[in-house]
């Protein structure tokens, strides 16, 4: 089935520490998605030991593979451009990306909400796995190891805890208090061996809404805005200098009146701006992503922009 309707393409990220079961609840997911006639492409960062063949039936599911191997770069060019080939494609309804278990979710989630792309994709739905094993003696790793699983579960729309079966039950009652301390907004499926039901998870896709009201824990937010001309290059650099701290990522395209000619491209990550004249033809859409973000606010700066 094309998708033919000119309906947003649904993204679902699967994250989590490494050995969560990412891999077996995505087989399981996607058998769920092929009983429906959805067209599913899946975007992987390494096939590893994935059985590849016992997904591929017929020509319900592509599988891609990314070269580099990782989706945890700032940039994800690699990501970006696999998503712009197949929305341009037309041939699906819904994209699920398997991170490995060392990727940070935001990272995914930015170039999911790419400019190039966010007209044409629904706001993405992440869905964290944690080894209930594994996540109960944490404190064992590393701080930098136990700040990326808190953050991986922070981001989570939902979070399912797997391998249930393999704690005893006052361990399993602490963990779940721990993961609803780090992240209380989000759906907590407790399981084993991955097994969900996909419709348990699209009781927690709010697509419409999260794009303005984000609920999880993090409250990470998407905001658009294109402009319509070239506009004045002291402005834009000056609202770029006083982006608040809540500002996580901004990427986008513009271009300016004294160079009108020219499109830059522009990112903006932890506090610091990078920008240049690329040779693309792109819109002039600018995305920003963060916490908590005043939507409202940040449009009303940037129409300034447009209209001064």
């Amino acid at each position: 089935m094309i998708n033919n309707k000119n309906e947003k393409i649904s993204i679902t990220i699967i994250s989590g520490f490494l050995g969560s079961g990412k891999t077996t609840f995505l087989k399981y997911y996607i058998d769920q998605l092929l009983k429906k006639d959805e067209k599913v492409t899946i975007i992987m960062n390494e096939f590893g030991q994935f059985d590849v063949d016992s997904l591929l039936v017929g020509e319900d599911v592509s599988v891609k593979s990314l070269i580099n191997g990782c989706v945890c770069c700032d940039l994800n060019n690699d990501l970006v451009n696999q998503l712009n080939l197949l929305v341009r494609q037309k041939e699906m309804q819904h994209i699920v990306i398997e991170a490995t278990g060392i990727a940070h979710p935001l990272e995914i989630f930015t170039a999911c909400q790419d400019p190039s792309i966010i007209r044409d994709v629904q706001t993405p739905q992440i869905i964290g796995l944690v080894d209930a094993q594994r996540f109960s003696k944490k404190d064992n790793y590393t701080d930098s190891t136990i700040s990326l699983m808190e953050e991986q579960i922070a981001y989570s729309d939902v979070i399912i805890l797997n391998k249930t079966d393999l704690v005893e039950e006052e361990t399993l009652k602490n963990s779940k208090e721990e993961l609803s301390r780090l992240n209380s907004e989000a759906l907590l499926i407790s399981t084993t061996y991955s097994q969900v039901n996909d419709e348990e998870l699209k009781g927690h896709m709010q697509p419409s809404s999260k794009s303005h009201h984000h609920t999880h824990h993090y409250h990470i937010q998407s905001m658009q805005y294109t402009f319509t001309s070239a506009i004045d290059r002291q402005l834009f650099y000056r609202f770029i200098l006083r982006l608040p701290d809540n500002v996580l990522r901004l990427k986008g395209f513009v271009k300016f009146r004294d160079l009108p000619e020219a499109t830059y491209e522009f990112q903006y990550s932890m506090g610091l701006p990078d920008y240049g004249v690329i040779d693309k033809n792109v819109p002039l859409t600018i995305v920003i992503i963060g916490e908590g973000l005043d939507i409202n606010r940040l449009r009303n700066q940037l129409e300034m922009i447009q209209f001064t």
